[in-house]
């Protein structure tokens, strides 16, 4: 520990890093530095972001609320809109207080590029991956002798130019070479449409062709693109190595808790789809690794979230009382149990119950012209439960443990109608809990819903 007797506190984060990256796809990228943390931490293996888009899982992530909450639908918004990044009870004003030296470099993205001057932070590098590392390195150096703990947040671009690949664009800190085509990455097991597919899913990928790019790509192309995709991450990878070094250089490896994550993956063409902000397990999640003082190395299976958990986690390792509004939990780095007995049975048909937690995720389509499309996820146990606004089977219902690269929609088979109905009610209560009126009318009521209930929903039906 500090001389104060608390650890200090370091978060990378990477944008649009897909956790399938690293722990389903071994062989094709190499990331050495991760690798290191992996080892050396507890990794949550399904970690989920609250909102696979960057300004909403950002803003989620500083203040441990959902987007819906904060009033964040998506990644456009005015320059007069509030920053719930620097709300008074937001990360860098509640570790101020708390005693922390508090300092953050590159993207912030929640909502302005680069981080603003009122955030309880010092602000070391402007939105930019071009002299984060050093930036982030040379206030490390000077933190030997420092008598208060700190919080350092090194917040990168890369692997998100992967999007200027895509739109065959100039990618922003120089390109990469995806190399020869048959030495590319396998196309992945999922990479076309599943059966039963929600026909708004593939409704929006259409309708955005100039900011996917790829909706005439070959497979050929699609192999290039997860080549690219890597090359970016290991770049990403690079960069975290050097915060690492400086950490172990100035003798602060023991005396500081490291977290690892991501604002959300890319579809990777998984289901023929890239980018973000759709539903897939692809986009929804990402690494989640605590490595430092105190955590007990090995995997957790246990769905969490990694938008609402980090900021209890970071306030709980500081001793500072977790705001009682937030719906998060402080990530169990310590505790190795995790016997997950409801995720690792294999699916037989039988249609096991969930149980545990509720982690909820949201999203929204932007585009010009409204009706947009939204979406609401839950995750309990084994089971994911997909619904979005409309459309051809915008009920979806998978065992991720078995199936994570969801081919097979059990919310149409009536063996799993049991599971469907609990799911369905789980999504109900967390709209509830997270007071989520936008979505709450959207719900497919579970059969075993309080009597009035969509009387009450429907109090005012538009």
């Amino acid at each position: 520990m500090t001389a104060a007797g608390r650890p200090n506190l370091l978060v990378v984060m990477a944008d649009q890093l897909g956790a399938h990256v690293i722990d389903r796809d071994e062989g094709w990228v190499d990331t050495p530095h991760l690798d290191r943390l992996r080892r050396s931490g507890a990794e949550f293996t399904r970690a989920a972001v609250t909102f696979p888009l960057c300004v909403p899982s950002r803003a989620s992530l500083l203040t441990g609320r959902m987007p819906h909450e904060l009033g964040v639908g998506g990644n456009r918004h005015g320059a007069a809109d509030a920053e719930p990044g620097a709300r008074p009870d937001s990360m860098g004003h509640l570790l101020t207080a708390a005693g922390y030296d508090c300092a953050y470099a590159g993207k912030w993205h929640a909502i302005s590029p680069s981080a603003p001057p009122d955030a309880g932070f010092e602000v070391l590098h402007p939105f930019g991956d071009r002299g984060l590392a050093d930036a982030a390195v040379a206030w490390l150096r000077g933190r030997t002798d420092a008598a208060r703990p700190f919080l350092l947040f090194a917040s990168f671009d890369d692997p998100h130019s992967v999007c200027e690949y895509a739109r065959r664009q100039p990618m922003p800190y120089g390109d990469v070479d995806p190399g020869a085509g048959r030495d590319a990455p396998p196309l992945p097991a999922n990479f076309e449409p599943a059966p039963f597919e929600p026909e708004a899913v593939r409704f929006e990928k259409h309708a955005a062709q100039q900011t996917y790019g790829t909706a005439e790509y070959t497979p050929e192309e699609w192999r290039l693109y997860r080549a690219a995709y890597r090359r970016l991450v290991e770049r990403a990878d690079a960069q975290l190595g050097r915060i690492l070094d400086a950490l172990d250089d100035e003798g602060l490896t023991d005396t500081t808790l490291v977290v690892f994550t991501s604002d959300h993956g890319d579809g990777d063409a998984a289901h023929r789809w890239n980018q973000k902000t759709a539903l897939f397990e692809e986009c929804v999640r990402v690494p989640l690794i605590v490595s430092g003082p105190g955590v007990v190395t090995g995997p957790r299976t246990s769905p969490v979230s990694a938008g609402l958990d980090v900021l209890p986690t970071l306030l709980e390792a500081a001793g500072v009382p977790v705001p009682a509004a937030l719906h998060g939990r402080a990530l169990p780095f310590a505790d190795p149990a995790d016997a997950g007995a409801a995720d690792v049975d294999p699916i037989d048909g039988s249609g096991h119950p969930p149980s545990g937690r509720i982690v909820g995720v949201e999203t929204r389509f932007e585009r010009a012209d409204p009706p947009l499309t939204r979406g609401r996820a839950v995750y309990r146990g084994r089971y994911k439960y997909t619904v979005y606004s409309w459309g051809r089977h915008r009920e979806q219902l998978h065992d991720v443990v078995a199936d994570p690269g969801e081919r097979r929609n059990l919310a149409v088979e009536s063996t799993f109608d049991a599971v469907r109905e609990q799911m369905r009610a789980s999504l109900l209560q967390w709209c509830i809990d997270t007071d989520d009126q936008e979505f709450l009318k959207l719900v497919p009521l579970p059969a075993a819903a309080e009597p009035g209930t969509q009387e009450r929903i429907f109090a005012v039906p538009y």
